[in-house]
């Protein structure tokens, strides 16, 4: 998070933002569960488990839509044979 989504204060890496004092913990929250199922989804690319990188790769980008997320995803989709779900998130508008 750069920004605090209340009022656009930079964030301070605090639990309340400085500014308006809005509680961002459960939006920390969602980032930090979204970076641990990235990395759970590239350990299980580095095991060959496809299935389980797809589930993870898609629970990470449904947390947190990153570009990082959406180039694993589509990875990962590739691997399991979900070539709908690889060009929707390569070529927008294509759904």
């Amino acid at each position: 998070m750069e920004r605090c989504p209340a009022c656009n204060a930079e964030y301070k890496g605090r639990q309340f933002c400085h500014r308006c004092k809005t509680d961002l913990s459960l939006l920390l929250d969602i980032e930090n569960r979204a970076e641990e199922h990235l990395e759970q989804a590239c350990s299980a690319f580095e095991l060959k488990d496809y299935e389980n990188m797809f589930f993870h790769a898609k629970r990470s980008h449904s947390l947190l839509s990153t570009a990082e997320s959406q180039k694993l995803l589509a990875s990962a989709a590739l691997l399991v044979k979900k070539f709908n779900i690889a060009v929707s998130l390569t070529c927008p508008g294509t759904d």
